[in-house]
């Protein structure tokens, strides 16, 4: 029922999905037992449903379960297999748009509720937030209202388990950083045939700078950017390969264990390419060519000095002896959580 309602919180997209998953949510709560639900409503995002159980007895810790119940738009709905709002079973569960994130993990918190009819043994504070997607409000809203977040252990369910039926606890997430890098060499292109050769062919110099980010094992090549073992749990690497949908004879890229290269080392991705298309390529030296870099960095980097490492890097190169103009752009931390304590 939940995943059946396109609850896209995005601009230009209805509101009314929104609040019907809201109100079904809230109708859920209440039908498990939950007295105290509220509704709060905070500039310019959709409403956030806040649900409370007093713990059982005073020395009780009290836990707060969070997810959203929005959800990413579906894109180009022809490239779907079953429409994204209707709900279909696939081996293992259900396809459609939202089921990951985070629809089925709203439900896990519902099911420990159920599972408790209502009374679990410590008090429980619920946050199903419903803008999470686009522009989320709990970047800054939840230090300005401390008593009502105040609790002894919070369990964030927004990640998926590492294979059904495997319970997985989340203790750490990388860091995120972006960086563009642009090479401008011609005023304008010139004619390969009487210009190549010696004319600086922005993409040759740009393509040049991108192969330096990693060996020729396909590890991250920029100094200090911090890599460590992995002790904890991780995929096969045939179980890896079917996630990602790698194609048949491809090799993975990267050395060390999976758990290194996924969670505990750091990734440097070009998600953007600005060059001539090759559908409508000339035969010319191109004057511009742009990149943008996505960097994932260990938990407990510091984004800014791993941004900087980065961009550092590419500055310090000259390709053919030609400058880079690297901009940095948006970077967030990373996230280990405590793992000696009682929760």
């Amino acid at each position: 029922r939940l995943a059946a309602i396109p609850s896209v919180a995005f601009p230009g997209f209805p509101a009314e999905p929104v609040r019907q998953a809201h109100d079904l949510l809230v109708g859920m709560l209440r039908d498990v037992g939950v007295e105290r639900v509220e509704r709060i409503d905070l500039p310019d995002t959709a409403p956030v449903i806040f649900a409370e159980i007093p713990p059982p007895s005073p020395d009780a810790p009290t836990i707060l379960l969070y997810s959203h119940y929005d959800v990413q738009p579906p894109g180009d709905e022809k490239l779907w297999l079953s429409p994204p709002f209707e709900p279909t079973p696939v081996e293992g569960g259900l396809r459609a748009r939202g089921i990951a994130d985070d629809k089925s993990n709203v439900i896990a918190h519902l099911g420990m509720l159920r599972a408790y009819e209502g009374r679990p043994p410590v008090g429980v504070k619920i946050v199903f937030e419903g803008q999470e997607e686009y522009g989320s409000p709990f970047d800054d809203y939840p230090p300005s209202d401390p008593e009502r977040f105040a609790c002894d252990a919070m369990v964030i369910a927004d990640l998926g388990n590492l294979r059904p039926g495997t319970p997985t606890l989340t203790t750490g997430l990388r860091g995120a950083s972006e960086v563009v890098v642009e090479v401008r060499t011609l005023q304008e292109p010139r004619h390969s045939g009487e210009f190549g050769g010696a004319a600086p062919d922005a993409l040759l110099v740009l393509l040049n700078a991108l192969s330096t980010l990693h060996d020729v094992h396909g590890d991250v090549a920029v100094a200090g950017l911090r890599r460590e073992e992995w002790t904890g749990t991780t995929y096969t690497e045939d179980e890896f390969r079917d996630l990602a949908g790698v194609r048949d004879g491809v090799p993975l890229i990267g050395s060390g264990s999976l758990g290194e290269r996924l969670w505990s080392g750091p990734a440097i991705t070009v998600i953007g390419l600005d060059a001539p298309s090759v559908e409508h390529a000339a035969s010319a030296v191109v004057p511009y060519a742009r990149a943008k870099l996505n960097l994932r960095f260990h938990p407990r980097q510091d984004a800014k000095e791993a941004q900087n490492l980065l961009v550092e890097h590419l500055r310090g190169l000259r390709p053919f002896g030609v400058p880079l103009t690297v901009t940095p752009g948006d970077t967030g931390p990373g996230y280990e959580a405590s793992t000696g304590g009682p929760a």
